[in-house]
Protein backbone atom coordinates (compact mmCIF):
# COMPACT_ATOMS: atom_id res chain seq x y z
CA UNK A 1 0.00 0.00 0.00
CA UNK A 2 2.73 2.49 0.93
CA UNK A 3 6.05 2.80 -0.85
CA UNK A 4 7.99 4.12 2.17
CA UNK A 5 11.73 4.72 1.93
CA UNK A 6 11.96 3.52 -1.66
CA UNK A 7 12.68 6.43 -3.97
CA UNK A 8 12.75 4.11 -7.00
CA UNK A 9 9.22 2.84 -6.41
CA UNK A 10 6.77 3.71 -9.15
CA UNK A 11 4.50 6.70 -8.58
CA UNK A 12 1.09 5.84 -7.22
CA UNK A 13 -1.94 6.45 -9.38
CA UNK A 14 -4.72 8.80 -8.28
CA UNK A 15 -6.93 5.73 -7.79
CA UNK A 16 -4.43 4.19 -5.36
CA UNK A 17 -4.10 7.49 -3.51
CA UNK A 18 -7.91 7.75 -3.38
CA UNK A 19 -8.08 4.26 -1.84
CA UNK A 20 -5.58 5.37 0.82
CA UNK A 21 -7.63 8.52 1.50
CA UNK A 22 -10.75 6.42 1.94
CA UNK A 23 -9.24 3.78 4.25
CA UNK A 24 -7.09 6.08 6.33
CA UNK A 25 -9.88 8.66 6.51
CA UNK A 26 -12.32 6.10 7.90
CA UNK A 27 -9.74 4.69 10.32
CA UNK A 28 -8.86 8.17 11.57
CA UNK A 29 -12.51 9.17 11.81
CA UNK A 30 -13.48 6.06 13.79
CA UNK A 31 -10.56 6.22 16.22
CA UNK A 32 -10.93 9.95 16.78
CA UNK A 33 -14.67 9.56 17.44
CA UNK A 34 -13.98 6.80 19.96
CA UNK A 35 -11.26 8.79 21.72
CA UNK A 36 -13.15 12.07 21.47
CA UNK A 37 -16.23 10.77 23.29
CA UNK A 38 -14.80 11.33 26.79
CA UNK A 39 -13.53 14.90 26.16
CA UNK A 40 -16.86 15.86 24.60
CA UNK A 41 -18.75 14.36 27.55
CA UNK A 42 -16.54 16.12 30.12
CA UNK A 43 -16.83 19.55 28.50
CA UNK A 44 -20.57 19.27 27.96
CA UNK A 45 -21.21 18.22 31.57
CA UNK A 46 -18.94 20.96 32.92
CA UNK A 47 -20.55 23.70 30.84
CA UNK A 48 -24.21 22.69 30.70
CA UNK A 49 -24.93 20.57 33.74
CA UNK A 50 -23.32 22.49 36.60
CA UNK A 51 -26.01 24.85 37.93
CA UNK A 52 -23.75 26.59 40.44
CA UNK A 53 -21.70 28.19 37.67
CA UNK A 54 -22.88 31.64 36.64
CA UNK A 55 -22.67 32.97 33.11
CA UNK A 56 -19.21 34.30 32.35
CA UNK A 57 -17.72 32.38 35.29
CA UNK A 58 -15.81 29.78 33.26
CA UNK A 59 -12.24 29.11 34.36
CA UNK A 60 -9.19 29.44 32.15
CA UNK A 61 -8.82 25.66 32.04
CA UNK A 62 -12.42 25.23 30.92
CA UNK A 63 -11.98 27.81 28.15
CA UNK A 64 -8.92 25.86 26.98
CA UNK A 65 -10.94 22.64 27.09
CA UNK A 66 -13.73 24.22 25.03
CA UNK A 67 -11.22 25.49 22.45
CA UNK A 68 -9.60 22.07 22.34
CA UNK A 69 -13.00 20.44 21.91
CA UNK A 70 -13.86 22.61 18.91
CA UNK A 71 -10.50 21.86 17.31
CA UNK A 72 -11.01 18.13 18.02
CA UNK A 73 -14.47 18.25 16.41
CA UNK A 74 -12.95 19.98 13.38
CA UNK A 75 -10.21 17.32 13.24
CA UNK A 76 -12.81 14.54 13.36
CA UNK A 77 -14.70 16.23 10.53
CA UNK A 78 -11.46 16.68 8.59
CA UNK A 79 -10.72 12.94 8.75
CA UNK A 80 -14.24 12.32 7.45
CA UNK A 81 -13.54 14.89 4.72
CA UNK A 82 -10.62 12.73 3.54
CA UNK A 83 -13.14 10.02 2.67
CA UNK A 84 -15.12 12.54 0.60
CA UNK A 85 -11.92 13.71 -1.06
CA UNK A 86 -11.28 10.10 -2.08
CA UNK A 87 -14.36 10.18 -4.33
CA UNK A 88 -13.12 13.36 -6.00
CA UNK A 89 -9.68 11.84 -6.58
CA UNK A 90 -11.21 8.82 -8.33
CA UNK A 91 -13.25 10.92 -10.75
CA UNK A 92 -11.06 12.57 -13.39
CA UNK A 93 -13.59 15.42 -13.86
CA UNK A 94 -13.81 16.26 -10.15
CA UNK A 95 -10.15 15.65 -9.26
CA UNK A 96 -8.67 18.67 -7.45
CA UNK A 97 -5.18 19.93 -8.18
CA UNK A 98 -2.32 18.45 -6.20
CA UNK A 99 -1.69 21.83 -4.58
CA UNK A 100 -5.29 21.92 -3.25
CA UNK A 101 -4.95 18.44 -1.77
CA UNK A 102 -1.63 19.37 -0.14
CA UNK A 103 -3.20 22.57 1.24
CA UNK A 104 -6.05 20.56 2.78
CA UNK A 105 -3.60 18.09 4.30
CA UNK A 106 -1.47 20.91 5.72
CA UNK A 107 -4.56 22.40 7.37
CA UNK A 108 -5.23 18.97 8.91
CA UNK A 109 -1.69 18.90 10.29
CA UNK A 110 -2.00 22.39 11.77
CA UNK A 111 -5.35 21.63 13.43
CA UNK A 112 -4.16 18.33 14.92
CA UNK A 113 -0.97 19.91 16.26
CA UNK A 114 -3.02 22.79 17.72
CA UNK A 115 -5.38 20.32 19.39
CA UNK A 116 -2.50 18.39 20.92
CA UNK A 117 -0.72 21.58 22.02
CA UNK A 118 -3.78 22.97 23.80
CA UNK A 119 -4.49 19.58 25.42
CA UNK A 120 -0.88 19.23 26.60
CA UNK A 121 -0.86 22.75 28.09
CA UNK A 122 -4.20 22.11 29.76
CA UNK A 123 -3.02 18.74 31.11
CA UNK A 124 0.18 20.28 32.47
CA UNK A 125 -1.83 22.96 34.22
CA UNK A 126 -4.32 20.44 35.68
CA UNK A 127 -1.69 17.94 36.82
CA UNK A 128 0.33 20.76 38.39
CA UNK A 129 -2.76 21.97 40.24
CA UNK A 130 -3.50 18.45 41.53
CA UNK A 131 0.13 17.98 42.57
CA UNK A 132 -0.03 21.16 44.65
CA UNK A 133 -3.23 19.85 46.27
CA UNK A 134 -1.52 16.57 47.11
CA UNK A 135 1.47 18.38 48.59
CA UNK A 136 -0.81 20.30 50.98
CA UNK A 137 -1.97 17.06 52.61
CA UNK A 138 -0.13 15.96 55.77
CA UNK A 139 2.89 13.67 55.34
CA UNK A 140 1.94 9.99 55.35
CA UNK A 141 -1.76 10.63 54.79
CA UNK A 142 -3.02 7.92 52.48
CA UNK A 143 -6.78 8.14 52.94
CA UNK A 144 -8.71 11.28 53.74
CA UNK A 145 -12.39 10.77 54.44
CA UNK A 146 -14.40 13.97 54.70
CA UNK A 147 -17.59 14.33 56.73
CA UNK A 148 -16.50 12.01 59.52
CA UNK A 149 -16.96 13.19 63.08
CA UNK A 150 -13.85 14.96 64.28
CA UNK A 151 -12.16 15.38 60.88
CA UNK A 152 -11.60 18.54 58.95
CA UNK A 153 -10.45 18.80 55.37
CA UNK A 154 -9.30 22.02 53.76
CA UNK A 155 -11.56 23.15 50.94
CA UNK A 156 -10.27 21.99 47.61
CA UNK A 157 -7.70 19.61 49.10
CA UNK A 158 -9.31 16.45 47.78
CA UNK A 159 -8.75 14.97 44.38
CA UNK A 160 -12.14 13.93 43.10
CA UNK A 161 -13.12 11.45 40.39
CA UNK A 162 -14.07 14.39 38.17
CA UNK A 163 -10.43 15.56 38.34
CA UNK A 164 -9.28 12.18 37.08
CA UNK A 165 -11.93 12.12 34.34
CA UNK A 166 -10.75 15.56 33.21
CA UNK A 167 -7.17 14.29 32.98
CA UNK A 168 -8.36 11.21 31.07
CA UNK A 169 -10.23 13.53 28.69
CA UNK A 170 -7.05 15.52 28.05
CA UNK A 171 -5.05 12.35 27.38
CA UNK A 172 -7.77 11.16 24.99
CA UNK A 173 -7.66 14.49 23.18
CA UNK A 174 -3.89 14.21 22.79
CA UNK A 175 -4.26 10.64 21.47
CA UNK A 176 -7.01 11.67 19.03
CA UNK A 177 -4.84 14.53 17.77
CA UNK A 178 -1.92 12.14 17.34
CA UNK A 179 -4.05 9.74 15.32
CA UNK A 180 -5.26 12.58 13.10
CA UNK A 181 -1.68 13.77 12.67
CA UNK A 182 -0.39 10.30 11.72
CA UNK A 183 -3.23 9.78 9.21
CA UNK A 184 -2.62 13.19 7.65
CA UNK A 185 1.14 12.71 7.46
CA UNK A 186 0.72 9.32 5.77
CA UNK A 187 -1.63 10.85 3.22
CA UNK A 188 0.69 13.81 2.66
CA UNK A 189 3.58 11.43 2.05
CA UNK A 190 1.59 9.54 -0.57
CA UNK A 191 0.44 12.70 -2.31
CA UNK A 192 3.97 14.10 -2.34
CA UNK A 193 5.24 10.87 -3.98
CA UNK A 194 2.74 11.20 -6.81
CA UNK A 195 4.42 12.54 -9.95
CA UNK A 196 2.23 14.34 -12.44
Amino acid sequence: MFNFFNPDAPSQTPRQIARSFRWLGWIGFGLQCALGFIPILVVVTNVLLQPRRQAGELSWGLWMAIACLFILLFSIYWCFRYTLLAYQLEDRDLRPAKSEVVRDLMLGIVMNVASMLIAVLSALFRVGELTVRMLTLPQGATVVTPNQVGTTVAAGALITPSNMIAIQAMVNTIAAGLIGLVVTMLLLYQVSQHRR
